[in-house]
């Protein structure tokens, strides 16, 4: 039998597009709170971008969209579904005209799925290439690394393109997946365990830590070493822990360079690599007038509190911990993060040279709210009287875990 390539694609096609042949088909996927504006941007005729961490829910967020427009009636035909991590698939993304023609002819609107774009040699060109020829040609794409995409999308998706970043789970989001759950476990488990999609459905404790250990495995091997080709991991794994550690505080980078005899400008590479890999986010003082506020020095913040934890080898229960006031103080941040879809809010925090300090400024809709996190103290902080007193714009919000637990979650 000769080899025909275009019969090998059809079957990998049908493979990933089980719908297509089973009208039964059941998708059985969660929920996410970002679906719904998603869906309110498949009508325009930007691309739509799906960007985040490794597994954090980016292809099952493409199936639940796929799930909707089938519900709205839209044709089978007219769905197509590509996982560019099967590498024989190239070979149809290699030439515009094929893959043109692998669509199919018809005036109706085709909605092309397309996971994991960065396997693509030039996926910003492809991208750019497929909108430029004004076809009626609705294109989402996913990818897991900020820092490949960038390298390869470039200027091609500028004024093209509507990118989203998709978190791990959010409180609300974590009780639905780990359902049946309380508050308080939920709060527990994401502080030690992180809200990961695969994590929260794990029933026990040990299948919770394996998924992140798997997690943290595939980031190294796929982003680290695979993409970015770090030569020294050990050197870079001895920095993580130095990270892990200031998690919260002011990021003395100076102090890292010296304690792991590595140039500075390594450490600020490092901490990019960070940030583009979805790892961790840096915020900003907020300053204005006021002469002895900070102006420069940041603080770093883990984007998950479950890699945070396996870094440094620390899954100890919260009442023998030293640290949960700031792995509260890191969870509020990540919830302010997860409920702000379309990335307007401007997240800083307050800190003067004699260390008033507020935890989170955040500014969004000509509003701003300085944000204090407490895990036990319910006692209003002196630092809210002066911001009020140099901003009186400002409105001031105490989270502790007991009010958070009750009504925190909707001030957030």
């Amino acid at each position: 039998m000769n080899y025909n390539p275009g019969n090998m694609i059809k079957e990998i096609f049908l493979l990933q597009n089980p719908w297509r042949e089973n009208s039964n088909y059941t998708f059985a996927l969660k929920k996410r709170n970002i679906l719904q504006a998603l869906v309110d941007n498949l009508e325009n005729e930007l691309i739509i971008g799906l960007t985040g961490s490794r597994q954090v829910g980016k292809s099952s967020l493409m199936e639940l969209l796929i799930e909707k427009l089938l519900s709205k009636g839209i044709s089978i035909g007219n769905i197509f579904y590509f996982n560019l991590d099967d590498l024989k698939l190239h070979e149809l993304f290699s030439s515009i005209p094929e893959f043109i023609q692998f669509l199919g002819s018809g005036q109706e609107r085709k909605y092309i799925f397309i996971d994991e774009i960065q396997r693509h040699p030039s996926p910003g060109l492809f991208l750019k290439e497929i909108f430029d020829l004004k076809r009626n040609i609705k294109i989402i794409f996913s990818g897991s690394s900020q820092l490949e995409i960038k390298a390869k999308t470039k200027e091609h998706l500028v004024g093209r393109s509507r990118i989203f970043i998709i978190n791990r789970l959010s409180f609300n989001e974590y009780l639905d997946f780990a359902a049946p759950i309380t508050l308080q476990e939920t709060l527990n488990n994401i502080l030690l365990y992180g809200s990961y999609p695969a994590v929260a459905k794990e029933n026990n404790i040990m299948g919770k830590k394996l998924r992140i250990k798997d997690i943290f495995q595939s980031y190294v091997q796929k982003d680290l070493i695979d993409f970015l080709d770090i030569k020294d991991i050990d050197k870079y794994n001895k920095f993580l822990v130095k990270a892990a550690m200031q998690a919260g505080n002011l990021l003395n980078i100076q102090s890292i360079a010296k304690e792991l005899s590595t140039p500075r400008s390594k450490i600020e590479e490092f901490l990019n690599i960070l940030e583009y890999t979805f790892i961790c986010k840096r915020i900003q003082p907020f300053h204005k007038n006021y002469n002895k506020e900070i102006r420069k020095t940041p603080k770093l913040y883990f984007l998950d509190m479950g890699l945070r934890n396996f870094i440094l080898n620390n899954f100890n229960s919260l009442d023998l911990r030293t640290d949960v006031g700031s792995l509260f103080e890191n969870f509020v941040f990540n919830e302010l993060l997860a409920n702000d879809n379309y990335s307007m809010k401007k997240i800083n925090f307050w800190r003067t040279t004699n260390k008033t300090e507020i935890d989170f400024i955040v500014q969004q809709q000509g509003q701003i709210k300085a944000i204090e996190v407490k895990w036990n103290s319910n006692r209003k902080p002196k630092s809210f009287q002066t911001i009020e007193t140099l901003y009186p714009e400002i409105e001031t919000m105490l989270i502790t875990k007991e009010n958070y637990l009750t009504e925190g979650q909707k001030q957030l």
